[in-house]
């Protein structure tokens, strides 16, 4: 079953690519205002902000492929009508915002119902491997295949692009329909009524849960000060390119694909990799060698150096992304994996904004290279501040209770006391993944709820980040 959904990810995710390229392309038919164009993401991103919050709380309370399809069926709408009035001639920058704005709102939707997804399809112990193949897909469909093709069509028909879309969501749509249901387990507590009161008190307990753990704080942080420090520093790779380096067009068009190279070797390597260290060393040191590359990035020695700390920045943050992404599978209850995806999302995606921000006004008071500094050191610091809530020993511990409670045959064998202890050394929130779900009861207005189907589908999440903008050729931290 999962690589039906695999396929759909891909499906859906050649369609995100394929539009990277095309969308700007289209939209300078129309204006050539900068300000103007820069709005296409603005819009598509947007939802994020404002939407995330309900789309988890949609994907907890109903069934999770339906509102995958559904997810997909809004985006292929929006992607028939965009070509629809390439056809017709009636293209505005109104109608562009329109369209994006809709695929974003659908993007949250089905980020946060395949969030909680993975883990029902796969085990435990294949989680990393499965994370593995979606990120690598999405650098694969997002960087290397996507792009070209939406340029390669839109110079053949402007229309082109966008039906690829239309039919590349459809085909996710069709996929999606051979998995079983994922709707709510027989055994899991009733959402009651489905009402804004209900709506809003299940995106409260989403929230607690995500404020009282720690680790998965923790984990939040080192997501945005990562994904904020690749729109600080490589927002403005094109300019280091140029003006530092003397790169011609295509030399900066080889740099990316160097750092997409990087990174689907990473995610192909990302299980090796997870073997050699233990989850807390591996996060600090894939995040030293990020913030060294990136630095390093700015001191422009050279073209050939460039390209190599671009691959080893692209390598290290897909190793990093994968084994984050499956501690919080492995943390977070699945009936509130929706939910607290949200929160998480909203926190890391929040952070491009920032980091573009802040990178563009180092970079003007200080200079292009500056920004790479700073950026490098922002993922140092932060990975080093978190180090005692992200240590081996507290994150065995929390895994291990969370695993204990979420298999009924180990449930009855936890000691009394044993969830109090973990919730003393790994916070509230931790212990309620381990604590509630041994009973199966939800805690109205708590931190969390437990999980009640137990076994493989209480793990958790999936690769979030797969729908995500990525900068100069690095996918986001997830």
């Amino acid at each position: 079953m999962f690589r039906k959904l695999w396929a759909a990810t891909a499906a859906s995710n050649l369609s995100d690519g394929v539009t990277l390229a095309a969308a700007p392309l289209l939209a300078a038919t129309i204006t050539r205002d900068p300000a103007m164009i820069a709005g296409i993401t603005v819009a598509q991103r947007a939802p994020w902000l404002v939407l995330a919050f309900v789309s988890g709380a949609l994907a907890d309370r109903l069934d999770r492929r339906k509102v995958a399809q559904s997810a997909n069926w809004i985006r292929a709408a929006a992607f028939a009508a965009l070509t629809a009035a390439v056809l017709a001639d009636t293209l505005s920058m109104p109608l562009l915002y329109v369209v994006f704005f809709a695929i974003g709102t659908a993007e949250t939707l089905y980020d946060s119902v395949s969030a909680a997804w993975v883990p029902m399809l796969v085990g435990p112990e294949e989680l990393t491997r499965a994370n593995s193949r979606l990120q690598t897909t999405w650098v694969v469909c997002n960087e290397f295949a996507g792009p070209p093709i939406g340029g390669f069509l839109f110079a053949a028909a402007a229309a082109a692009p966008f039906a690829l879309g239309t039919a590349g969501y459809l085909a996710a749509v069709g996929l999606l329909a051979l998995i079983p249901s994922a709707a709510r387990g027989k055994d899991e507590p009733d959402g009651g009524p489905f009402t804004v009161r209900s709506v809003r008190e299940d995106i409260v307990a989403g929230a607690r849960w995500y404020w009282s753990s720690p680790v998965l704080r923790a984990l939040s942080l080192v997501a945005a000060a990562g994904n904020a420090a690749v729109a600080a520093s490589y927002g403005l790779l094109v300019l280091l390119a140029q003006d530092e380096l003397g790169v011609s067009d295509e030399g900066y068009g080889l740099m990316l694909a160097a750092s997409a190279i990087g990174a689907v070797l990473g995610g192909m390597a990302a299980g090796r990799v997870g073997g050699w260290f233990r989850p807390g060393t591996l996060i600090l040191v894939t995040n030293l060698l990020s913030a060294a590359a990136t630095a390093g990035l700015g001191l422009a020695l050279g073209p050939a150096v460039t390209v190599a700390l671009m691959a080893l920045d692209g390598f290290v943050v897909l190793v990093v992304s994968v084994h984050m992404v499956t501690l919080r599978q492995q943390i977070v209850p699945n009936e509130l994996m929706g939910r607290v995806t949200s929160v998480y999302r909203v926190v890391a995606v929040g952070s491009f904004a920032v980091g573009g921000i802040a990178g563009g006004a180092v970079a003007a008071a200080f200079g292009v290279p500056a920004s790479f500094y700073a950026a490098g050191a922002a993922i140092a610091v932060t990975a080093v501040a978190v180090l005692p809530v992200l240590s081996n020993a507290r994150l065995a511990e929390v895994v291990r209770q969370a695993e204990a409670a979420a298999d009924p045959a180990d449930a009855g064998t936890v000691a009394p006391g044993t969830v109090e202890a973990a919730g003393a050394a790994a916070g509230p929130a931790d212990a309620v993944a381990a604590g509630t779900a041994a009973t199966g009861q939800v805690a109205t207005g708590q931190a969390g709820i437990g999980s009640a189907d137990g076994g493989p589908a209480d793990a958790g999440a999936v690769a979030a980040g797969a729908a995500d903008v990525a900068t100069g050729g690095i996918a986001p931290v997830s």
